[in-house]
Parts: structure tokens; sequence; C-alpha cells
């Protein structure tokens, strides 16, 4: 019998068969060529929606910039782009508005050293073994997903983070909320043992509180009792298991045109690379999307429709925007980027095409730059089609149109109009110097837990 390859029923008019992931550009396989895996260890911490992979930050860090030179994402999400900067030498600089987004950009920005972890985190844990701490009155949307002496630890812990400012958090706190978020939730392993803290469910998303109560009801779901420490520690291992690369970098939590006006926090034309990819608004509520580990960062009420946290988040991180008014916000991010991007310097803004019922596909992008790039200050440079597998897309946009992204990202590739109008394509080099497969202790925990199943 023959069987049959993905390239027989191709999603894309052009079989690419050096595809490494199904995915291809108009250009090639390019960032496709190489595997899904692609990346620094580090990159595994917390899943995110919206994000795009290591693979395509690394072909536009190595295509655009150069050692030493500022790399900016300025809705930084997981912080793809700053971690990738910052261990291929660049300066690395971070900023978006989402609690969940800044904690873990800013835990990959300054990852502390993992002896000096592992350090803080046996303390914690000896400091939980002393405590006498009890369950707190906690949300039944939370507390039906943990078990009761897990939740008590993930308390425990809460309570200390939450007990100060962002402000004051040294980096192994940030780098223990990252952990911790990228573990609250996760689906099980078959033989019923898992990785995370919670229920079976997805780790990409948080599904609603209703739906997963009743989930729980049907299936008779139990949560594991399992250790927040000792989770942690093994996640974390994991995530050292590459060298935690320099320098450091930074990361802001502040609205992106008011912190690209800002010129304390970033000096004009210093930017060498602006790499991002803006929200779609109204495509992704990256508040609901995320209300289990927005509640661990200390936003409470967020999964349902007229709670507190939600209602703060929905405010803030202006998930209403109509296409109009999206264009106007887009406007005033290009000219931001105008602002903080050297003469020579590049713009490559990721932006995925939207699907409306019984309509036509708005090819978003070009939209946009159709509709604001004269007053931008900026040039178009060139442009790439990027079309993904279609599961890998998700959500809606704009209200009454309640459109779908679709398979298909445009990425703009801007300068200033005052510089060069041409670029040059450099030959990326997909080696990965920061590989570390030596003898240090993330390693031989990992080894030890091997062992022992």
């Amino acid at each position: 019998m023959r069987i049959a390859k993905w390239w027989d029923d191709p999603y894309f008019e052009v079989p690419r068969p050096s595809s490494r992931d199904g995915g291809a550009t108009d250009r090639g396989p390019l960032w496709h060529a190489v595997s899904p895996r692609w990346g620094h260890s580090m990159h595994t911490m917390c899943s995110y929606h919206g994000m795009f992979p290591a693979r395509l930050a690394h072909f536009f860090i190595q295509s655009f910039s150069a050692h030493g030179d500022l790399v900016f994402d300025p809705f930084s999400g997981r912080g793809t782009a700053v971690l990738q900067a910052r261990v291929e030498g660049r300066d690395a600089l971070g900023n978006d508005l989402n609690p969940l987004a800044f904690v873990l950009s800013r835990a990959k920005a300054r990852p502390p050293k993992w002896p000096r972890l592992l350090s803080y985190l046996d303390n914690l844990e000896a400091d939980y073994s002393r405590s006498t701490s009890t369950l707190e009155d906690v949300s039944p949307d939370v507390a039906m997903l943990f078990d009761q002496e897990t939740l008590r630890q993930l308390l425990f812990l809460r309570n200390f983070l939450m007990a100060k400012p962002w402000s004051k958090w040294s980096d192994n706190d940030f780098f223990l909320a990252g952990c911790v978020a990228g573990v609250l939730h996760g689906a099980h392993r078959s033989d019923g043992s898992s990785a995370y803290l919670s229920i079976s469910m997805p780790n990409t998303f948080s599904m609603s509180p209703t739906y997963v109560k009743n989930y729980i009801k049907e299936k008779r779901l139990k949560p594991p009792r399992v250790s927040v420490f000792e989770i942690v520690k093994d996640k974390a291992a994991r995530l050292f298991l590459d060298g935690p690369g320099k320098p450091n970098g930074v990361v802001h939590f502040n609205d992106a045109v008011a912190l690209m006006r800002n010129r304390d926090a970033i000096r004009s034309g210093s930017v060498r690379l602006l790499l991002t990819s803006p929200p779609y608004l109204k495509v992704v509520n990256y508040g609901t999307a995320n209300w289990i580990r927005l509640w661990w960062l200390g936003t409470d009420e967020v999964g349902r429709q007229r709670g507190r946290g939600r209602l703060i988040l929905d405010r803030r991180l202006d998930h209403q925007h109509t296409l109009d008014s999206y264009k106007d916000f887009m406007l005033r991010v290009f000219r931001g980027t105008r602002r903080v991007l050297r003469r020579d310097g590049i713009a490559v803004f990721v932006i995925g095409d939207v699907t409306q019922p019984d309509r036509p596909t708005i090819q978003l992008a070009t939209r946009l730059w159709e509709a604001v790039g004269e007053q931008t200050g900026l040039v178009l440079l060139d442009t790439v089609e990027d079309r993904l597998q279609p599961q890998n897309k998700v959500s809606r946009i704009w209200g009454d149109t309640k459109g779908q992204a679709t398979d298909c990202d445009r990425i703009l590739i801007l300068g200033r109009a005052d510089g060069p109008q041409s670029i040059e394509w450099r030959t990326v080099d997909w080696d990965e110097p920061y590989r570390d497969a030596g003898p240090d202790a993330a390693h031989a925990r990992l080894r030890s837990k091997r062992a022992l199943r």
C-alpha cells in the first residue's frame, strides 16, 4: 500500500520538501529548514500564544545585526527575541505590558547562575518546611486544579513573591516566577505521572473555569500530589542545559508607544534591529488565555467575564480596538520605531493575515502599511510571506467581523526613510555556540532523576 507523503497534499502552492515542519516562505524554507526544536533551552520556560519561533528570531538577528548591536522587541511576549539576541552576543532590550510576558522576558534577560538558583530554591523549601501555613481562602476556580498540599506550597511561594514589588525582585525571583508559570498546568504522561502541577489539561492556554469544572466532573479527575519545589528544580535544570549566555538584557513593563517616546529609556538612533510581532488586537485575549498563570503572578479573577482582574487587564492591554483604531495604534508604533532606529537600522514586524466569514482574507500587514506607511518616516525595504501549518494559528479578531487568524504571516522589513534604500541578505549560520553538554550541576541533576525512573 502506498503511504501518502505530506507534500502530496500541500497547503501551499509549491511544495517545499526541504522544510522540517511543513512551513515555507516565498523565499524558500529559510527558518523552516531547521528543526522546530532549534534554539536555546531557556526558550522552553513557558508556552505563550502568538509567539514566533526562536529560529525566526535567529534568522533576522543574524541577517541584520552584529555582535554588540542593540536588538529591541517592544512587544516581547515570552522573551524569544530578547533571549536569542542576548545569547548571540547582542545587547537585548524588551518590553511588554502583560504581567506574564514581562516576567518571562525579564527572567530570560537576566538569568541567575545555576548554583545560586538551586541554593535559593533549597532555602525556600526549608523555609516552607518550617512554616505553619494553612490553605487560604482561594478561589474555587484555582482550588479545583491542584492537590491541597501542592496548592499550599504554591500559595507559600506566591505570598513570598507578592510581598514585594517587582522593582525589589531579584534575578532568582523572576526565574522562579517564570518556571512556575511554565509548569502550572499541562498534560499528564501516559503512565499518569506529570511534569506539571495541575490536573491534566493543555499547556498552551488556560481553558475557562466553567469548562474545566465540567471536564473534571465528567472525567472524574483528581489533581496529582506533587512537590512544587521538585518540579521547579527539574524544570530549571532543563532550562540550564545550554550555557546561560551573555550579556544580560533589560526589559521594561510599559506601554510600547510611551516607552519609544521616552528618550531616557531609549536613545534616539540607538537600535540596530527592532524585531517584534505586535498584538493582532482582539485576535488573542492575552489575559483570559493565561488566567491561571496571571493568578500565580498576583492578578485574581481574570478567568471570569466580569472579574476584577479581567476588567483591569482588558483596559491595560487594549483588546477592544477596531481595525481603524488598530491602524492609529500602529502608526504611533511605527513613528516610535523611526525615533529609536539607527539610520542604517532595520525593523522587522511579523503580522498575520486575517480571514472573515464570507469575506475576502485581509492581508493585514499589507493593508496596514498602505494606510499609514507614508506617515511613518520609514520605508518598506522588503516583505516575506511566511506560510505556517494551519493548526498553529489561533483566535479571532474585531468584534462584529469575527475573523480568524490564517496560516499566513507577512513580515514587513522596514528602514528609515533617510537611510539605505535596500538591504543585503546575509548567509545565516545555524550553529548554536551556546550549546553546553558539559558535566555541570544542572546536567547531573537530570541524570540522577532519570536513573531513578
